[in-house]
């Protein structure tokens, strides 16, 4: 964090420049005035609802070292070890699913204290489960909260951010569930060798969870939600905060007042039903909820879920396998946090990166495939371990965190919540049908066709990148609608390739 915070300083964030969207129209009621932007309120708003995001890391970190131990404790089939793992991605569709409503209805801070309490109860009853039933169930309760917490994050930084910072700001998102991998693959390696391992694996996830419903205690609300609830005076103060304290008074005031005034505009129907979402936005959704179909298609959580298990069938010992595991997740995140700092720089935006990403994910999907198919090896095992980590960071730079980014800037205020929320939905729905299905498919088609599967799906994304995604950087949010009309070619002949 002090690294970010740094260089956002050298980056010049509070600076004014002639090219800067919000100083064009400067003092004319248009657009937002140049002002400083508190920096410790903000991040420290935006590090606590990454939280949310960090408790899916977690989960994925932990899951992919305690599996291992839990399928020879209880003796499970490798069905029975997808279903398991899988269980907690089919359960946080339904938490996504729910996630918009809660949001709605109960304010993004309620939002979540919820999750943080599903996840908490739910890692306890996963560690001190007798049978896999009760495995299975305690992992559905916890995946309800991390549904919701995977919508609400993005969705609250979204809000709050400062458009020229929501880049970086809103990649939190993608940067904590990368935070949470090798944080929960470093607990692994400290926790094997205990009596009952991945007893005390499993619960370690009480200690984020409560970290993160301790810290949302004193979390403001969004101010854009307060306003939909006609608490002007409030959501006035968090925005206030919003202005470093050395900023002219007369200049706070009137950068508060046109703040005030944009997020009343996007917050202008009180109500949106499920169908208005359909009706009003069915080119916007077609882009978004494909989008978020194919980050998961392209077969990321699959490969950490069960990435042990990959580099142990192709020869490397458990406690390496974990090591290398530890890599991938440190290489993610540093990954993402690069795409954080470039993607709000007018040279590069949101379609450079995710671009570039998206071919590097199907090239280490293909190095996988083709060497998967050799005898196996020390050459092959190093081979197939470079291919994962080429794949997954360039995953952490491109559709990681740009997914997210993408959803919360496409859809107007009456309709981010639910749009979100169905792109989680969808998103989570994919990540289930992979990660059940991941083990069957290298019995049934070997691990070079699954990774083929994987890599077709890549080239796919390449290509709906291309032709469907807009770059928004530093554009209003919900500014996709008047640009996408141009792209409405473009994705029948996408769809048309596919077929």
């Amino acid at each position: 964090l002090d690294l970010v915070v740094h260089w956002m300083e050298d980056q010049n964030y509070n600076t004014l420049t002639d090219g800067d969207e919000e100083t064009k129209e400067d003092f004319q009621g248009k657009s937002t005035p140049h002002f400083e932007i508190q920096f410790s309120f903000l991040l420290r708003c935006c590090v606590t609802v990454a939280l949310g995001s960090l408790l899916l890391g977690y989960d994925l970190g932990i899951i992919s070292g305690a599996i291992v131990p839990i399928q020879k404790h209880f003796g499970l089939s490798n069905f029975e070890v997808e279903v398991l793992t899988s269980s907690i991605t089919f359960a946080s569709i339904i938490g996504s699913f729910v996630a918009g409503t809660v949001a709605d209805q109960l304010g993004r801070k309620f939002g979540l204290l919820s999750a943080a309490l599903l996840f908490l109860g739910g890692s306890i009853g996963m560690g001190l489960s007798n049978s896999f039933g009760e495995l299975v169930a305690w992992r559905l309760f916890t995946g309800i909260g991390v549904g919701i917490g995977l919508v609400i994050c993005p969705m609250y930084c979204a809000e709050l951010s400062p458009r020229r910072m929501r880049g970086a700001l809103t990649s939190f998102n993608e940067m904590f569930i990368n935070v949470g991998i090798p944080i929960a693959y470093l607990a692994n390696l400290l926790l094997q060798g205990l009596k009952d391992d991945w007893r005390w694996m499993l619960l370690s996830g009480t200690l984020p969870a409560g970290a993160l419903f301790i810290a949302t205690l004193f979390l403001p609300e969004s101010p854009r939600w307060l306003l939909k609830r006609n608490r002007h005076e409030e959501a006035q103060k968090i925005v206030r905060h919003l202005i470093s304290t050395d900023e002219d008074p007369a200049l706070a005031r009137r950068v508060t007042t046109q703040m005030m005034h944009d997020m009343k505009q996007d917050m202008q129907e009180d109500a949106v039903r499920w169908v208005d979402l359909f009706k009003q936005n069915r080119k916007v959704l077609a882009i978004g909820m494909a989008f978020a179909a194919i980050q998961q298609l392209v077969g990321c959580d699959a490969i950490l879920f069960y990435s042990a298990i990959t580099f142990k069938e192709h020869g490397v010992s458990e406690k390496l396998a974990l090591v290398f595991v530890l890599v991938l997740g440190l290489c993610k995140l540093a990954f993402t946090i690069l795409a954080s700092m470039v993607v709000d720089q007018k040279s590069v935006g949101r379609r450079k990166p995710l671009l570039i990403g998206g071919v590097g994910c199907m090239l280490g999907t293909l190095v996988v495939a083709l060497v998967a198919a050799c005898p196996a090896s020390e050459a092959t095992a190093a081979t197939i371990v470079t291919g994962v980590l080429v794949f997954i960071s360039s995953f952490g730079f491109s559709y990681g965190p740009l997914c997210w980014l993408i959803l919360a800037e496409m859809f107007n205020g009456p309709y981010r919540s639910k749009a979100m929320s169905l792109g989680s939905t969808i998103n989570r729905s994919c990540s289930f049908v992979v990660t059940l299905l991941f083990l069957t498919l290298t019995q049934a088609i070997t691990w070079t066709g699954t990774f083929m599967v994987f890599t077709t799906f890549g080239l796919v994304g390449v290509i709906f990148s291309y032709y469907c995604i807009p770059d928004l950087a530093g554009a209003k949010l919900g500014g996709v609608n008047a640009e996408v009309c141009r792209y409405n070619l473009r994705i029948f002949c996408l769809l048309y390739f596919v077929t």
